[in-house]
């Protein structure tokens, strides 16, 4: 490698001292002036800076220019490719023998303008998502849910708050990008490049310049948009380069930073996306250990809430959180497809516009001096080349020695080793082996001394209940069939005081029966007198006053005639009761 940096710079001096131009580098190049004594010109060159791809399958070199130009593999996803310009301007991989060859060329041309950066935008979705956390909570009193289905997936445990708070914040992250739609969306509808006048014999410069101007007039609201950076950097590249060739590599190099650049801002995204099951999975694992340590064989009915709620707390968790990793992916997917669409349609604006607008104009020959220049510059590099390809050739054959080497030495010391550790291990496997067998003969003498001891306590034992639960049962005797004999006795007098009652009873509704009947042949001598009554005051019809007398006197004698109706329903009801109270009595008796 340093033989190959050493000739690469002596071919730059031999460049420098040929030149007799005045070479400026716009940019980061360097600038070396040179004076002529017929004429002084102005030539662009840029510095070569080596750039070496070593492939250590075959320890080959392969160098290259690093120029202005964007170099840029083969991908067949662009979301590959990170937000790094590679150039290869001069320089080439030859791959067609399959290994790496050196070859380099030198090249004059300029330092490729970066493209227009985004502009800085603060990103508040973390703030605003965690205020939308902090909303839903405040507001879940609220909503009218089942207090059940709240309490065990929102508010339960701190996994569910940060769950929740993860997904909102994945939603304001979302509802950011959606909201940057419009004018995306705005700029590709309308005609941007629409009333753009071009003269057609004007230079790329020119045109990139009222490009950049018409732009700055017809889009000003549109300035954060992806298409209008796309054009401005566009047109900073063809003013940079003073001409519009490579601008399709270019376009396309922009395309491929835009898509690691979208694919790269949903970072924070697929974290928390990642997150969220993960915390489902974090708090099934604390609901199932809290289960398990609330589990008490001795108190297991007591400890049955505490495990049921463990569990719950395994499975509400991780039904919260894959429920809400699922709408955040769909909605992910969703809005990443249609950014990824608009970005498609810029690269087609960008191929079928900008493409047009500055057309390519044949290059003028080399000149001979530069003809040389190119010459001297691959014949260097030529040496330089086989110079690089004998040293690495030594190095292999030094390489291959040491390795040799050192495998014989190794498995001369495996070997030592292998011997002495089994020498070792032998020993201590007979030594372990005595020790094992000491071990187990006290162990056999402790266990028989312990088994002895404990079938002399077990008979002691069992001696010692046998008499206690036989007095413990005499006495539990005695006192039940003392129990039984004052029951007895009790009974006794029970169906005493019962009998006697009865018979009072009955006594009583015998005379009240009596004279209930009594009553009632008054009651009907009454009514047979009211009979007699009414027909004498069917006959004095014509006296006003006595006939008023004679109903009042009715309404009297129905009253009276109702009541005694209501003596005898009760009369019936008290025999009925004494029946019963008899029939009981007798039975409890017998």
């Amino acid at each position: 490698m340093c033989v190959s940096r050493n000739c690469v710079a002596n071919a730059k001096s031999v460049l420098t001292k040929t030149s007799i131009t005045k070479n400026r580098q716009l940019g980061h190049g360097q600038a070396i002036e040179t004076k002529s004594e017929s004429s002084r010109e102005r030539q662009v060159f840029d510095s070569t800076r080596l750039v070496e791809f070593v492939d250590f399958n075959d320890c080959s070199v392969i160098s290259g220019s690093r120029a202005g130009s964007s170099y840029r593999p083969a991908l067949k996803d662009r979301r590959q490719v990170g937000p790094v310009r590679r150039a290869m301007s001069g320089g080439f991989i030859d791959e067609s023998s399959g290994k790496g060859v050196a070859k380099m060329t030198v090249q004059s041309q300029t330092l490729l303008s970066e493209p227009v950066p985004a502009e800085g935008r603060r990103d508040f979705s973390w703030i605003l998502g965690c205020a939308a956390a902090f909303a839903f909570y405040m507001a879940l009193p609220y909503i009218p849910i089942d207090e059940n289905f709240k309490y065990r997936y929102f508010t339960s445990h701190w996994i569910e708050h940060t769950t929740v708070t993860l997904f909102c914040v994945g939603m304001a992250i979302l509802g950011g990008r959606l909201l940057r739609w419009p004018l995306e969306r705005g700029i590709l509808s309308e005609n941007v490049l629409d009333g753009l006048k071009l003269d057609s014999q004007a230079n790329a410069t020119e045109t990139a310049k009222r490009l950049s101007e018409h732009l700055r007039l017809a889009a000003k609201r549109y300035q954060s948009t992806e298409l209008y950076r796309r054009v401005e950097s566009t047109s900073a590249y063809v003013a940079a380069r003073q001409t519009a060739a490579d601008l399709e590599s270019h376009l396309s190099y922009l395309a491929d930073t835009a898509m690691a650049r979208l694919h790269g801002s949903y970072a924070a995204l697929r974290t928390i996306t990642w997150a969220i099951p993960i915390l489902g999975f974090l708090g099934t694992v604390i609901g199932i250990t809290m289960a398990i340590a609330n589990v008490t064989p001795e108190q297991l009915e007591s400890s049955l809430n505490e495990v049921t709620s463990g569990l719950a707390v395994a499975f509400d968790t991780t039904a919260l959180s894959l429920a809400l990793s699922m709408i955040l992916v769909f909605a992910t997917f969703a809005i990443e497809r249609g950014e990824s669409g608009v970005l498609d349609q810029i690269e087609d604006f960008s191929v079928r516009r900008l493409l047009g607008l500055f057309p390519v104009k044949e290059e003028a020959p080399q000149s001979p001096l530069m003809a040389a220049e190119h010459e001297v510059a691959k014949r260097f590099l030529e040496q330089a080349d086989l110079l690089v390809r004998q040293h690495l050739k030594s190095w292999d054959e030094t390489v291959a020695s040491c390795r040799d080497q050192w495998s014989l030495v190794a498995s001369n010391q495996g070997a030592e080793l292998a011997a002495a550790l089994s020498t070792g291990i032998s020993a201590a496997l007979e030594s372990h082996r005595s020790q094992l067998l000491e071990m187990q003969q006290a162990a056999r003498h402790e266990s028989e001394e312990m088994r002895r001891s404990f079938t002399e306590q077990l008979a002691t034992t069992r001696n010692q209940l046998s008499t206690a639960v036989a007095e413990q049962l005499q006495s539990v005797l005695e006192a039940w069939n003392e129990a039984q004999d004052s029951q007895r006795e009790v009974q006794a007098q029970l169906v005493t005081a019962v009998t006697g009652a009865t018979t009072s009873i009955h006594e009583e509704v015998l005379t009240l029966a009596t004279s209930l009947r009594e009553v009632g042949h008054g009651s009907l001598e009454q009514a047979q007198a009211l009979e007699r009554q009414t027909i004498q005051i069917g006959s004095l019809i014509s006296g006003g006053q006595k006939l008023v007398e004679a109903e009042t006197l009715l309404a009297e004698n129905l009253a009276t005639l109702r009541q005694t109706q209501t003596f005898e329903e009760t009369l019936l009801n008290l025999n009925a009761a004494v029946h019963l109270l008899s029939a009981r009595t007798h039975h409890r008796a017998a």
